[in-house]
This record gives structure tokens, sequence and C-alpha cells, in this order.
């Protein structure tokens, strides 16, 4: 006999009974992620030629065969590994000053997370690897220069933000790669008060340089 609609067979769970969802293999997301940290490491001392899918295996602990099941190539790794994404619409407030201190707070403290964060890494192998520096290339046009150009209301917004981009590169490489005394050592707060006006002026144009006294250089009298 058919039951009717009403009817509930015995072994369906009650309406109020909560269904527990499994996480997809969570041991696996475990796995992959001890990859990629180990891969950054890797990465980061033998550079993108000289590091081996076996040496970072063993490096994370794991079997050659996981690696290829969860990134398929070296390549690919890599570039999972050292990919980074910057929130520029998020960090871009009305006011340019205010924008100008959240980028520079933000792109040095990613670096800042140590020697293997993704950006740190790729920066180093970019200088032995032609597919690391192309790929450097790549994200920092992908999430610095085409995001900020959108952000910048003058025609030549793009040189604009390919200045922005080479600055910052240029700050934080000196900064957590070379360790430029004179850029390593002072506090963040004062590397920031610094550049901020610089990006300031990339971002916003250039509303007059001013001098000792607060006006701009135009305003000054002449020196006789």
């Amino acid at each position: 006999m058919i039951p009717s609609v009403d009817e509930t067979p015995r072994h369906r769970p009650a309406a109020s009974t909560p269904v527990v969802v499994p996480r997809p293999d969570g041991k696996g997301e475990r796995t992959r992620h001890r990859i990629l940290l180990a891969a950054r490491r890797v990465f980061g001392e033998y550079g993108y030629e000289r590091a081996t899918i076996r040496l970072i295996a063993e490096t994370a602990g794991a079997h050659k065969s996981s690696v290829m099941q969860y990134f398929g190539t070296k390549e690919q790794l890599f570039r999972e590994a050292v990919h980074f994404e910057i929130p520029i619409d998020e960090l871009t407030t009305p006011d340019p000053v205010s924008s100008a201190e959240n980028y520079l707070r933000t792109m040095l403290g990613r670096w800042a997370d140590g020697p293997d964060s993704p950006m740190a890494v790729l920066a180093r192998t970019s200088m032995t690897s032609e597919m690391a520096a192309e790929e450097l290339r790549r994200l920092v046009t992908d999430q610095s220069t085409e995001a900020i150009a959108q952000h910048i209301g003058l025609p030549d917004a793009r040189v604009r933000a390919g200045l922005f981009s080479v600055i910052m590169f240029g700050i934080a490489s000196g900064r957590y790669l070379l360790r430029i005394p004179d850029v390593s050592e002072p506090d963040l707060e004062d590397i920031v008060r610094v550049a901020a006006p610089v990006i300031r002026t990339l971002i916003a144009g250039e509303s007059g340089p001013t001098g000792p006294s607060g006006a701009t250089e135009q305003q000054l009298p002449e020196q006789s």
C-alpha cells in the first residue's frame, strides 16, 4: 500500500532533527595548507629553479604524490603559494591622505608577516627566475596597478598607478629584503608618516609642494 502524503516513513528523521553535514575532507585541506607553507619555505630558500617537488613534500611531511594530487605541477604549486590579494577598494577612502596611509600600513604589513610570506617569497624568487618575475609583474599589475588606477581621476592615472606600485615595492623590498638600515630600522608609523605624502600626491594630484612655513613654493619670496 502506498502511504499517503502526510505519512512520514519511519527511517526518515523528524523535521526538528538537525542534519549534520560533515566538512569535505578536512584532513585533506590541512595537508594542502601544510604543503603550501612548506612550498613557500623551500621556494624562498632555494629559488624556483632549484626547488623540487620531492623536497617540498619532505618539508611538509607529505608524500610526493600528495603534492601532485593537490597542485598538479611545480609551476601551479608556486603560483598558489605566492598568490596574494590587496583589498584596494576596502582601503580607499574619500580622503587621499587616509587612503595613502591605509595602503602603506596594509601592504608593508603583508611583507612584515615574515620571510616566508607570499609577497616576500615571490620577490626573492623573481630575482633568479623569469617565470617568477613574470608572476610578480602579473600580480602587481592585477592587485595594485589596475585597482589603484580605478581610484585616480586623472588623465595619467595608469602612469601614476604604476609609479605607486614601484614605490611600494621599493619601500617593502628595502625594508624587509635588503634591510637597508635607514629604511628597515625605523618604526612602521615613521615610514608611513614620511611616505604617505608621496603616495598621496600620486593618487590625488599635486596641489603644490609646501615649503618650510607651509606655503607653496610658488608663494615663497625669492631669496636675494
